[in-house]
């Protein structure tokens, strides 16, 4: 039988950089759980329930403009079916680690976690009517952190520059693509998610003085300011314009689940 190193060998492969102390793999045994909790509590066709998602934290823009803001952040544990959490969990584990690895762990903690609250915040000022969950917003956020990197290191990219481009149009066909398949896909938080974690980036950016671009120091400022704006005037917005109705009539979680929405 594979010893422990093996195994870790093996997940290396697939999952460059991996390390199991690292945070992005430790929110991922989270989430696995957190689906597995969800199925247990009531599903149908292999997909929780949505009184059972709700009640565990998914995204419902009337609920979060009665106070309950906490939604912004608990549906990246969540998953809509199985195909959902498969895909989400194996995307961030393709990008998390080595970006893990140059951030840091509280860097990261903060990155994944801010995204997916301007990822949630965006969709539920599009439609406060999506009952969302997913770790996509965040996801998404990373492709945003990575995007910006690339911005910033572009004039020491050099000979790089083609095969960059080329692989920057593959992933995000890929993962458009890939997203698609997904039903009710959540295109706002993914696009929001995108943009807080290109903006964070900008900002959280540890580059070597001589490597920075000129304009750098006036794109962090920018950055900041947008980030504040955005997140304070889209909380704002929705507490103080949002519905506030209807709120799901779901029962507690260890009964029945057969009432529907109410919208």
């Amino acid at each position: 039988m594979p010893n422990m190193q093996e195994e870790e060998q093996f997940a290396a492969l697939i999952f460059p950089g991996f390390d199991s102390d690292a945070f992005v793999w430790q929110i991922t045994c989270l989430q696995v759980a957190d689906f597995a909790l969800s199925m247990v509590l009531g599903h149908n066709k292999a997909s929780p329930l949505p009184c059972v998602l709700y009640k565990l934290g998914a995204s419902w823009g009337p609920a979060i403009a009665r106070g309950q803001l906490w939604r912004l952040v608990t549906p990246v544990m969540l998953h809509a079916n199985l195909t959902h959490l498969l895909f989400n969990v194996f995307f961030q584990l393709r990008m998390g680690f080595g970006m893990e690895r140059q951030f840091g762990r509280q860097k990261m903690m903060l990155i994944y976690y801010a995204c997916g609250i301007f990822g949630n915040l965006t969709s539920v000022i599009i439609d406060p009517y999506k009952l969302a969950v997913g770790a996509s917003t965040a996801g998404f956020g990373l492709i945003g952190v990575w995007l910006a990197e690339i911005l910033l290191s572009w004039e020491i990219l050099g000979p790089a520059r083609e095969r960059t481009v080329i692989w920057i149009v593959f992933m995000l066909i890929s993962v458009t693509t890939m997203s698609s398949m997904t039903p009710n896909m959540d295109l706002w938080g993914h696009i929001g998610g995108a943009v807080g974690g290109f903006l964070l980036s900008i900002v959280l950016a540890d580059m070597r003085e001589q490597d920075r671009p000129a304009w750098y120091p006036q794109a962090r400022v920018a950055a900041g300011l947008a980030l504040a704006l955005c997140l304070t005037g889209g909380v704002s917005k929705v507490l103080l314009f949002s519905p506030r109705d209807p709120i799901p009539d779901c029962p507690a979680l260890l009964g029945s689940f057969s009432q529907a929405f109410a919208r």
